[in-house]
């Protein structure tokens, strides 16, 4: 752990102090939101001696771009909310990775690599991804017939089966409180096609369908957990642990979560708990924040931009990554590669599972990876102030509350700053 993060602080203070100065012709700048690109870095600055690249982190690239006036130009932006109208018109466009035959689609998901497509040109390349599960203890195997998937029909069904209640009435177990994730509900909506997207500056949905999320999640709660409120009241009291804890004591039958999380905890093969995706009509939604990079329009070094992308989207170099990460004892940081799963198809087949053992009985199937619609730059601080609240208040009121007041705390808190 000291090596990694003194090597991330070697990274950052290289990026201070060369970040208000105009830089070396050789040298290769990244924006990056995932600080465990400075792993990246290191393995390929070790090797490529005339193209010494530097990371220079953003909490959030797509919102810091175009770059201020005193900072260095980069090269290549890396981060999650790059694909919408807004960002698309700061990228070049990639097709001659593709026309010189440097990279080809076909080691790709088909579905991410053309997420990064605009007008028939790709500006984007896929880098990572995570998906959405639900853990259970292996000693409820028993009350799950699916081996890979479930649907969230099939996830409130089989719940409501293990729930029990003592002579007062009162709940001991419940199979799954789906209020008690803020994301859950999110992702039902996601699962019933409300489209939360980004269009011409602003966000627009499909309210009907919202409704009818909104209308499931209560019925959910009220047909299998009695109440919303008595729902609210088991979590108060039980769910104050860990999510994998929440399984495993027995408490549920079922806890969410998502694919870097699970596999960030639960690497341990011996660990007795087991997952499934969750799908609706054969798609896994893909998680909002998926990372792609591309190369900025006013790059100054895009020969070196172009030799690290073609070596980082490498299968071998990324073997070579995770084979770094285990032997110092990185992989507990952030799972896989840039924290989710690898865009390159042959690293999840064959090289993720030899460091994540779980892997191995379940790997998601490529043919029902779903991307999320295009979002703008500001989408996890509007989804976590007004989305997520917004559904849980509606559940929890017979009336549908307005969205209006929602999006001005939003506003208030983030625009304003």
């Amino acid at each position: 752990m000291r090596k990694y993060f003194g090597l991330l602080l070697s990274v950052f203070l290289c990026c201070f102090f060369t970040g208000c100065s105009s830089r070396a012709d050789n040298r290769t700048v990244i924006w990056a939101s995932s600080p465990e690109f400075a792993q990246y870095i290191e393995l390929f600055n070790r090797t490529h001696p005339d193209n010494k690249v530097i990371l220079v982190y953003k909490e959030n690239p797509a919102d810091s771009i175009p770059p201020a006036r005193d900072e260095a130009v980069p090269d290549i932006i890396a981060g999650p909310y790059l694909r919408n109208d807004k960002t698309w018109v700061n990228f070049k466009s990639l097709e001659y990775l593709f026309d010189r035959q440097i990279l080809s689609s076909e080691d790709f998901y088909s579905q991410l690599i053309e997420a990064g497509r605009s007008q028939y040109r790709q500006f984007l390349l896929p880098v990572s991804f995570n998906l959405p599960c639900v853990m259970f203890s292996s000693e409820n195997r028993n009350l799950v017939k699916n081996n890979y998937t479930f649907t969230v029909d099939q996830i409130r069904e089989i719940a409501a089966g293990f729930n029990s209640q003592n002579k007062n009435g009162a709940f001991t177990k419940m199979g799954f409180t789906p209020l008690s994730y803020p994301e859950f509900p999110y992702l039902v909506a996601r699962l019933f096609d409300v489209d939360f997207r980004s269009e011409k500056g602003n966000i627009v949905y499909n309210n009907l369908r919202l409704k009818e999320a909104i209308n499931y999640l209560r019925d959910w709660s009220e047909s299998a957990n009695q109440s919303v409120q008595i729902e609210d009241d088991f979590a108060y009291k039980y769910l104050f642990m860990p999510d994998y804890r929440q399984v495993s004591s027995g408490r549920c039958l079922f806890s969410y979560t998502t694919s870097d999380e699970f596999f960030r905890f639960m690497n341990d093969e011996n660990e007795d708990i087991d997952y499934r995706w969750i799908t609706k009509e054969n798609s896994i939604p893909v998680e909002d924040s998926m990372v792609m990079m591309g190369i900025y329009k006013d790059a100054g070094n895009i020969v070196g931009a172009t030799e690290f992308i073609t070596w980082f989207l490498n299968s071998e170099n990324q073997r070579a990554i995770l084979e770094r990460k285990s032997k110092a004892n990185l992989d507990t940081e952030k799972f896989g590669i840039a924290g989710g799963f690898s865009a390159v198809r042959e690293v999840n087949d064959r090289i993720l599972p030899l460091y994540y053992k779980k892997l191995l009985s379940n790997l998601p199937p490529s043919q029902m990876i779903s991307v999320p619609e295009k979002l703008p730059a500001k989408w996890d601080s509007y989804k976590e102030i007004v989305i997520e609240p917004y559904i849980n208040d509606a559940v929890h009121s017979d009336v549908l509350p307005e969205m209006i007041p929602y999006i001005k705390e939003w506003e208030k808190q983030v625009l304003s700053n």
